[in-house]
């Protein structure tokens, strides 16, 4: 892969923290259920949904390269990338690559649906989800299966997405730095960021506002 231009910033502090949090909010996800902290669990899971409907926020209103409508390209696009990829001829871009940004949905999809089933889910003894008797018992059943069922799925696409990135890597393209102090080297034009703090104080914001609605 080519790395030629100059260095620019392309994420903003939002972004790079919604990414650091995210890691660090699904590994305590994983380690409240191995040690049956519920009560926690269920804490950590509306941190998570109160950045997730951030992030979303700001795929519309954000950064001009963080929105949906940049990165998004149709099936062709995706085609030709994975191609110019393959053939090393891709050149890193000032937003998430064509394949990437479908991925982001993906995962935002999944994360979704895994912390508002959760909000439904109960073992039936010892824990039930905040709004889990606006279901049926058959429903909370099923809402509850497929709510641990999901969560395997992520950890494939997680899986999947490392080995991306380690392949972006080994072509030439380091997309973990930049993610880390926001710059990358490219000769494309440098994007409109907004200040990442206002992300962050909406997140903030959302995450009272649910921990009132949901406790």
């Amino acid at each position: 892969m080519n790395q030629k231009g100059n260095s620019i910033k392309v994420w903003d502090s939002f972004i790079r923290v919604f990414h650091g949090l995210l890691i660090v909010l699904l590994g305590g996800l994983w380690w409240t259920v191995e040690n049956g902290r519920m009560e926690l669990h269920k804490d950590i899971g509306i941190a998570l949904l109160a950045l997730l409907l951030v992030r979303v926020c700001w795929g519309i209103f954000g950064s001009e390269n963080a929105r949906f409508k940049t990165f998004l390209k149709s099936p062709k696009a995706i085609l030709k990338h994975l191609h110019n990829v393959f053939k090393g001829r891709y050149e890193a871009e000032n937003t998430h690559s064509t394949a990437g940004g479908w991925a982001v949905i993906i995962m935002l999809g999944l994360l979704l649906s895994q912390v508002i089933t959760g909000l439904f889910s109960t073992d039936g003894i010892l824990f039930s989800g905040p709004l889990s008797n606006w279901l049926s018992s058959d429903g909370q059943k099923a809402v509850t299966s497929w709510h641990k069922t999901q969560f395997d799925v992520i950890l494939i696409v997680i899986a999947v997405h490392i080995l991306a990135v380690l392949f972006y890597r080994f072509k030439g393209t380091p997309l973990v730095a930049s993610m880390v102090h926001g710059y990358r080297i490219t000769s494309q034009q440098a994007p409109n960021l907004k200040p990442g703090w206002q992300g962050l104080i909406l997140a903030v914001a959302v995450w009272l506002i649910l921990m009132l609605l949901l406790n």
